[in-house]
């Protein structure tokens, strides 16, 4: 296998081709957006996704791009702090998770790639997609082939749907998030370092401090109800939401000049990943609930991954069924872990009873051992120069 073709430029396509290059292998990525497109949401990277950089020798470079996530915690309007975790096992030496724009780590990610010689055709649309060949047509009328297909398109990913036209799509789960970013916050937001969850009247809202340009990333969840809104449909409902709650929420919405949305969606299993030539990664592949926190370092453990096997095995078929004995059980298993509670996320009775826990946990647990994110999620590692079976 000398050239694999990409479809889809996003994190799990950006990661396989950086991953190829590092395996002497050629990749060319074909993307609709422009390399400069700047659009995205803020991005947390776990320490699984951190080792599986390392494996390629790119965390260094993501540790420069980014900021540390210490830890998270609870807060009332007053002030008062119900809840905290560490952000990892402080005594790892995976280090903490990552927080950046999403397309910073799109970019840094492109940057190691090229520099390693993969190539990007940015601004095309694929309008066709051939498993077998394996190759792709675009909307100016060319054609990339190669030995091997990947499609890394995304939740509504088309290569999917040609591997595996009667298999199940990415299903909505009932909720909204929304994202957004401002330079200005107007107010004091929490410290850097600090991913801070407000507890407002009607809904949480979470923020953190960029410790590189002092500004606020923030998120939140709603309801999803009907086709997704426009921005100003999106600033009015968050407006009524947080409205007088007492919380930073209305003045650093109020003074974003980012906001953004994504309908929710899980793919929990997909019973067929691949053909003789073409496979699917990322979230083509197990799309995650945001609550999973996950869907970033998974991306990127699925294109080192597939790069390994791809290196290691003399034909794709062979290649493809090494993945899948590395990855299948372990992509499962993460999505069901972020699905758990999430259709009931926005119910009186759950807050509630997310409240009782966390009263509990404050009397038996914080002042003796503060909790830590992570468990078997962030404990994966990737053995680069190890054979796959």
């Amino acid at each position: 296998m000398e050239h694999v073709v990409i479809s889809g430029g996003g994190i799990a396509g950006t990661a396989l081709a950086l991953a190829l290059r590092t395996a002497g292998i050629g990749a060319t990525v074909v993307e609709s957006r422009p390399a400069d497109h700047g659009e995205g949401a803020i991005v947390r990277l776990n320490p699984n996704g951190m080792d599986a950089l390392r494996a390629v020798g790119a965390h260094q470079a993501v540790i420069a791009r980014s900021f540390p996530l210490v830890r998270s915690e609870r807060v009332r309007a007053d002030g008062t702090r119900v809840g905290y975790a560490l952000g990892a096992d402080p005594s790892s030496d995976r280090g903490l998770p990552r927080v950046m724009h999403w397309p910073v780590l799109s970019a840094v990610l492109r940057e190691l790639a090229v520099e390693r010689g993969a190539q990007f055709r940015h601004g095309h649309r694929v309008v066709f997609v051939d498993v077998t060949a394996p190759s792709v047509v675009l909307d100016d009328g060319s054609a990339v082939e190669g030995d091997v297909l990947v499609g890394a398109d995304g939740t509504h990913s088309t290569v999917r749907s040609r591997i595996a036209p009667d298999g199940p799509v990415p299903e909505r789960l009932g909720t909204r998030t929304v994202y957004g970013y401002a330079a200005e916050p107007a107010c004091e937001p929490p410290p850097p370092e600090v991913l801070r969850s407000y507890v407002g009247a009607k809904r949480f809202f979470a923020a953190t401090r960029d410790s590189h340009s002092g500004g606020c990333f923030w998120f939140t969840s709603l309801r999803a109800r009907g086709r997704p809104p426009t921005t100003d449909e999106l600033r009015a409902e968050l407006a009524e939401l947080f409205g007088g709650d007492g919380t930073i929420a209305p003045i650093v919405i109020g003074n974003s000049e980012r906001v953004l949305s994504f309908d929710d969606h899980a793919l929990p299993h997909l019973p067929r990943w691949c053909t003789e030539r073409a496979i699917v990664i990322g979230d083509a592949l197990h799309v995650a609930p945001p609550a999973s926190e996950q869907g970033a370092a998974m991306a990127v453990e699925d294109g080192v991954q597939l790069a390994r096997c791809l290196r290691d095995h003399a034909t794709p078929a062979q290649a493809f069924a090494a993945f899948e004995r590395l990855r299948r059980d372990r992509v499962e298993a993460v999505v069901a872990l972020g699905m758990t509670g999430t259709s009931r996320a926005h119910s009186p009775l759950a807050r509630h009873l997310r409240g009782l826990r966390t009263q509990a946990k404050r009397l038996v647990q914080w002042q003796r051992t503060p909790p830590m994110g992570g468990g078997w999620v962030y404990d994966h590692h990737i053995d680069w120069p190890a054979t796959t079976s």
